[in-house]
């Protein structure tokens, strides 16, 4: 997507946590519009994000991404899923909140995803088929032993 027309949406930071996940929310101008937490659950996600006009969803790599990142595809959202070891700007900031988190990786959502180090996240089908590759090694390693 060209740098013009990311402008033309807002940008959403989210934070993803066990229990609520922190969103920031910057409008079209890069200011923030809002900033609020919602439960991290598919309920909670649907009801914030489906129906809202397209935005540029960024999130971090970790347990809830690839739920989160599904949902948010089916709603109409552009997500971008940033690696979260390769971000700097987050894992070695000394002021660390969920509140700050949230605003980095909507800045640099809006300001050039490469920044994120983005990450592609596999689809459901292929996601399964690893986990049953992955549950069979461990069975024959555990075997072997």
């Amino acid at each position: 997507m060209a740098k013009d027309s990311v402008n033309a949406l807002q940008v959403i930071g989210v934070d993803l946590g066990d229990r609520y996940s922190q969103l920031c929310v910057l409008d079209t101008e890069g200011e923030v519009a809002e900033e609020s937490r919602v439960r991290t659950t598919a309920l909670a996600f649907t009801l914030r994000f489906a129906g809202r006009p397209r935005s540029r969803v960024v999130l971090e790599t970790g347990t809830h991404t690839n739920w989160v990142h599904d949902l948010l595809v089916k709603a109409g959202h552009e997500v971008v899923v940033a690696n979260a070891r390769k971000v700097r700007a987050i894992s070695a900031n000394e002021r660390k909140s969920d509140t700050v988190d949230a605003r980095i990786l909507a800045r640099l959502g809006r300001a050039d995803v490469a920044l994120l180090c983005p990450v592609t996240v596999r689809d459901e089908d292929t996601r399964q088929d690893l986990a049953l590759l992955r549950a069979r090694a461990a069975l024959v390693e555990a075997r072997c032993w």
